[in-house]
């Protein structure tokens, strides 16, 4: 009787599983490349609030506010003269 496990696998088979492990491969990839972006994305979104926590951000937006209120008004008042 034939062991089965004596016997190499045929070319079929071989390359059967070489296209399971490359497309195995490829998924992982994919995983490691979306994982990267949200950690990074995690990174930037961790320095923006410490930027926008810091004093300079705070004071520069209270400086800043009346600007963008005018802006904001006029903006409206022109958008209503125009008929639009």
């Amino acid at each position: 009787m034939i062991n089965p496990a004596d016997t190499e696998p045929d070319d079929d088979t071989i390359a059967i599983r070489q296209l399971a492990l490359v497309d195995r491969i490829i998924g992982l990839e994919a995983e490691i490349a979306n994982l990267r972006s949200v950690n990074l994305s995690r990174e930037v979104r961790t320095q923006v609030d410490l930027v926008k926590s810091s004093t300079t951000w705070r004071v520069g937006s209270a400086v800043l506010a009346p600007v963008f209120l005018v802006k904001r008004v006029l903006r409206r008042g022109s958008k209503g003269a125009s008929g639009k």
